[in-house]
């Protein structure tokens, strides 16, 4: 079966509000299975906010499809339990508890923690299990927000600008972390590197003023550098992740 007509999560006309203001103004976007499909646009576009619509953290209406069972009207504990990750911008580690006990706070009740794909990825963390979060560097504290998201074995991955901040080297580290785990799951990313998500997509999204103007393969995208510049508003070339 051709992947883009096998959709895991599906959103249709979806319209969301942070108090009264009116953020996503009919998004419709389709995430095929088991590929990563990147979410582009420039900073206040609405792309955390349509993570945050699929998880239920803001109001929101329309269709949001996931696995087949429409999920618009579910709790947030209900959505994540049918197998939803997140990996939230700006980490959100709690910097006063240790690496382990994050990782802890991140198991899914009656799932089978994946401790030895985690400390596979990230040996880091293994050595600093016993360390306070707070005291882990940013690139370390952004493997560690990754980590969380990985140790449950979920069927979808959202994962927020996971390079944002980060010093070329580091960023680097992360999409290798990146390209590893994406055979694994299915991935919704929002990234602002434009090289770092034509290395991890397989499908690209762009986002202006609330709504989806483009969705396609990465490849069919990426080399259209005027529509690159005319929405995204950046050169081509972004440096920091390598080719």
């Amino acid at each position: 079966m051709n992947p883009d007509h096998d959709p895991l999560l599906e959103l249709d006309d979806v319209h969301a509000y942070l108090g009264e203001s009116h953020i996503l103004q009919g998004v419709s976007l389709t995430v095929p299975r088991h590929r990563v499909t990147v979410l582009l646009g420039r900073n206040g576009v609405g792309k955390t906010t349509t993570m945050r619509a699929v998880l239920g953290l803001v109001r929101r209406t329309g269709h949001i499809v996931f696995a087949g069972s429409e999920i618009g009207r579910e709790e947030t504990h209900d959505i994540v339990r049918r197998g939803i990750g997140y990996v939230p911008e700006d980490r959100d580690v709690f910097h006063g508890l240790t690496v382990g006990e994050n990782l802890r706070l991140a198991e899914r009740r009656g799932g089978r923690p994946r401790y030895d794909l985690v400390y596979e990825l990230f040996p880091e963390l293994k050595n600093r299990a016993k360390h306070l979060a707070g005291t882990l560097s940013g690139g370390q504290q952004q493997m560690l927000s990754l980590a969380r998201g990985l140790l449950n074995d979920n069927d979808l991955l959202l994962i927020d600008e996971p390079t944002k901040g980060l010093a070329p080297v580091v960023v680097r580290e992360v999409v290798e972390v990146l390209e590893r785990t994406a055979g694994q799951t299915t991935v919704l990313m929002v990234e602002q590197n434009l090289a770092v998500a034509r290395r991890l997509a397989d499908h690209i999204a762009v986002m202006v003023d609330g709504t989806i103007v483009l969705n396609g393969p990465a490849t069919r995208l990426a080399e259209d550098d005027e529509t690159v510049r005319a929405y995204l508003s950046v050169e081509s070339a972004v440096s920091g992740a390598g080719s």
